[in-house]
């Protein structure tokens, strides 16, 4: 558990594709939006609108670039397959 822990950490914190530190990111600010909804909704603290406002847009933020990334991704890669099926069946 330890080994796999450890590989995660390193894989977050170099320039691994495998995790993406953004998502991370956002998870821990969809936790904290959680959270301070609670604290502000069920208890008797009141938790300031500017700070919610800008976690709120910090997740929208963080989960819609990381959406973006992943379309660019892959419409690049359509367009490296595509020019290497014409390139090759113009050499007939």
């Amino acid at each position: 558990m330890k080994e796999k822990l450890k590989s995660w950490l390193n894989e977050l914190v170099t320039s691994s594709t495998k995790v993406s530190s953004k998502r991370v990111i956002a998870i821990f600010v969809v936790i904290n939006l959680i959270v301070f909804s609670y604290v502000a909704t069920f208890t008797i603290y009141i938790i300031p609108i500017a700070m919610f406002d800008t976690l709120a847009l910090l997740t929208g933020g963080l989960f819609g670039g990381t959406v973006i990334e992943r379309f660019t991704k892959s419409k690049a890669n359509d367009k490296g397959t595509n020019d290497s099926t014409t390139d090759s069946s113009g050499d007939m």
